[in-house]
């Protein structure tokens, strides 16, 4: 019996033993109670971590101004490596100054809906260039943001500077972000360049900018998980051939554009590969100019259902031999 026990003992020991050396079970905290700073050193920020002391967080919604903040990256951090920034409903904060996180990085960073943040600086995320996989900027007051800084962001996933106050973004600054798979500048000014080389890329949202004319090549990120693009309310009058990826399953949202016509060396490609295109709320003309759209190929079927001439009636209500004489 008492050979038993021991035998009992030693596997338990070994099982401990291994579980210990094997990272994907123990955390880089273990054998520490408290992986946060001390309380009173970065109040009012508040830090949290997981019952398994792996991801940490680091709450400073109710900071008072940006010396504040400036402070309390200058306390005493036992482990600098967090999974969460968070920033939100603020209104003290007006830049996000450069080298602020002091070489504390996150993977995370989210800043949102904090009505005096203007200016993001250069460096203001350079302790984090090999860390941050999503930043989410969306409905701050932003009028500066150091789009050169992006190339950096090798592991970047998401990014998200929607409802600022840009008055003009590089779309350059995104080609080569090998790992990005959302974009979302929505709701800023101008946009200048094409989105290229974004070989993982999902989804980019460019709604609510004033973009009048899609160029060639605006979109070629040589991606085939592309899935959607978002154009909705730009005013767009023209989309020119080539400007977006060819990409089976690709839904091209058109919608509340001034769109005069489908035209079709710009929309043909991309109909025969299984991509589609919604262009409810334009002003087309309807005539012989989207009778390819009615061939024996029925590429109507790839048009949304609710997509309508500038007399109100739907694309999929016409009656196709109004285009027998065309």
């Amino acid at each position: 019996m008492k050979s038993h026990s021991i035998i009992l003992l030693y596997i338990l020991v070994k099982c401990v033993s291994g579980q210990v050396q094997d990272g994907r079970h123990q955390s880089e905290h273990y054998g520490y109670e408290d992986p946060c700073p001390d309380a009173k050193d970065i109040a009012p920020c508040l830090c949290s971590y997981d019952s398994n002391h792996t991801n940490m967080y680091l709450y400073c919604d109710h900071i008072e101004s940006e010396e504040q903040l400036r402070q309390i990256f200058k306390a005493d951090f036992p482990f600098k490596n967090f999974k969460k920034f968070h920033l939100q409903d603020n209104n003290n904060i007006k830049v996000l100054e450069a080298g602020v996180f002091n070489g504390i990085s996150f993977e995370v960073i989210d800043i949102q809906h904090n009505m005096n943040l203007e200016v993001i600086e250069l460096e203001a995320l350079d302790s984090c260039y090999e860390t941050v996989t999503e930043i989410k900027l969306s409905f701050n007051k932003i009028i500066s943001f150091p789009f050169d800084e992006l190339s950096q962001l090798s592991k970047l996933r998401n990014f998200d500077i929607s409802g600022n106050s840009l008055t003009m973004i590089p779309a350059d600054a995104f080609n080569g972000l090998t790992a990005l798979e959302t974009l979302d500048i929505s709701s800023n000014t101008n946009i200048v360049g094409t989105f290229q080389d974004l070989p993982n890329l999902r989804e980019i949202r460019l709604s609510w900018n004033e973009l009048s004319t899609v160029p060639a090549n605006f979109i070629k990120t040589g991606s085939s998980d592309l899935s959607f693009i978002n154009l909705y309310d730009n005013n767009i009058s023209s989309v020119e051939p080539g400007a977006f990826d060819i990409v089976d399953g690709l839904d091209i949202n058109m919608n509340k554009n001034s769109l005069s016509t489908l035209d079709e060396a710009t929309w043909r490609p991309l109909l025969e590969v299984g991509g589609s295109v919604s262009a409810n709320d334009n002003l087309l003309i309807c005539g012989c100019d989207i009778a390819w759209l009615f061939g024996e190929d029925q590429l109507l079927e790839h048009v949304d259902k609710w997509t309508n001439c500038n007399d109100g009636e739907f694309l999929h209500d016409l009656d196709p031999s109004i285009f027998d004489p065309c």
